[in-house]
């Protein structure tokens, strides 16, 4: 056996450019399942980190049935337990209260129905990156409780920019009708059509006394190390919070409808991705073919001097492994290297940026390594070139020797 190893191992020195051609075939076809897969792998976690990261947070904490309802009469007080829980716990890097609320948003040419949020200027910032999405003006200060930002449509709705004043109408909490006047001093441009339409930002204590809640909130916001930390985080959570009295939803329970399309596009890129590996096989299966078709002379002394159909076989298979460990390595290390290269340096698709804002993906996309997607696609693609090798070592293994012999 030893000895058909032995040849086989010549035969990909013996023909360095038939050798040259199946090791290609293997190292591109490998190398652009791992840049795909990271390329897709990158694309996806900018957009559930963008989309976490510009209002919503890893976590929010309500009273129970908020979620449902937004309704200002599930406002929570005596919260201030679950503040002490936050602070003591190490995965949590961030919190910020809020008060959320719908209400009637109005200027001297138009009003609109808006989602009125009231958030605190300096927490605000730890847990969301709404204030890098200021396109005109400046974020909320602290004391800034006569001010308001708008987004960017719905600023071009209302006809109001910079310095105008709006009217923002709601029902209080005590049943009465609320209303006040703030100063539009910032807008929004967030490339979200339900932010840039839809979202107006005052001040926690002005939202509060608009809505007469006498220090209650709505939510409260919680930012965890990384969007892989935010389920162990949530867990530990819903332990420390009394459940009868507060909801503890992590990002993918607020948003299932995002939540369910990254799985979708992991499904859909898996199908992909087998496509492609697909077309890497057949590509090795051809050049395999073509290599095992102008031996079958070679293959056909070696049957005439005695050997063994299965040895036949054997050294055909061993030669595919090889070429295939060579190829694997190849392409492992290119793709690793490709996938370094541009995730360092970003690939711009700035040409259809407007696209995929609104999709929360970044114009520029940063591809992400996963070893143990390279090394089941490394074994994925070994095991292909070898298997689909049996096919023609059994044909080389059935010729006719003295046909085989007269093969031109």
């Amino acid at each position: 056996m030893s000895t058909f190893i032995k040849i086989a191992w010549r035969n990909i020195a013996r023909s360095p450019a038939r050798s040259f051609i199946t090791v290609s075939a293997i190292a591109i076809g490998l190398s652009s399942l791992i840049f795909l897969k990271g390329f897709v792998n990158g694309a996806d976690q900018q957009m559930a980190e963008n989309y976490t990261d510009l209002l919503i947070g890893h976590i929010q904490i309500h009273k129970i049935g908020f979620q449902k309802s937004m309704s200002i009469e599930k406002s929570m007080g005596g919260f201030g337990t679950i503040l002490d829980t936050l602070r003591k716990n190490p995965k949590v890097t961030a919190f910020s209260e809020r008060v959320k609320d719908f209400a009637l948003i109005s200027s001297p040419e138009s009003s609109a129905g808006i989602l009125l949020l009231g958030v605190d200027p300096v927490s605000e910032l730890k847990v969301s990156t709404i204030h890098k999405r200021i396109r005109k003006g400046e974020f909320l200060k602290k004391e800034d409780h006569d001010k308001i930002l708008i987004g960017a449509q719905l600023s071009d709705n209302l006809k109001a920019g910079l310095g105008d004043k709006v009217v923002i109408m709601s029902q209080a909490s005590d049943g009465s009708v609320a209303a006040a006047a703030y100063e539009v001093t910032g807008i929004i441009d967030a490339g979200a059509e339900e932010i840039d339409k839809g979202l107006a930002m005052i001040t926690l204590k002005a939202a509060q006394d608009l809505l007469v809640l006498d220090g209650k909130i709505s939510e409260i916001v919680v930012k965890s190390g990384s969007l892989n930390e935010v389920d162990a985080t949530t867990m530990f959570l819903k332990e420390k919070i009394n459940q009868t009295k507060f909801e503890v939803l992590n990002w993918k329970e607020i948003s299932p409808q995002v939540y369910q399309w990254l799985q979708f596009d992991a499904v859909f890129t898996s199908l992909i991705l087998f496509i492609v590996l697909l077309v890497v096989a057949t590509g090795i299966l051809n050049t395999i073919l073509m290599a095992v078709l102008e031996r079958t002379r070679e293959f056909g002394i070696m049957l005439a001097l005695g050997t063994k159909p299965g040895q036949v076989v054997l050294t055909v298979a061993a030669e595919s492994f090889f070429l295939g460990m060579i190829g694997t390595f190849i392409g492992a290390l290119l793709g690793t290297c490709l996938v370094i290269f541009f995730g360092t340096k970003g690939i711009d698709l700035t040409v259809i940026s407007s696209a995929l804002n609104s999709l929360y993906y970044d114009s520029i996309i940063y591809p992400r390594l996963d070893f143990i997607n390279i090394g089941i696609y490394s074994l994925i693609v070994l095991a292909v070139s070898i298997i689909i090798s049996i096919i023609p070592a059994l044909k080389a293994s059935r010729l006719s020797p003295i046909e085989a012999i007269r093969h031109i």
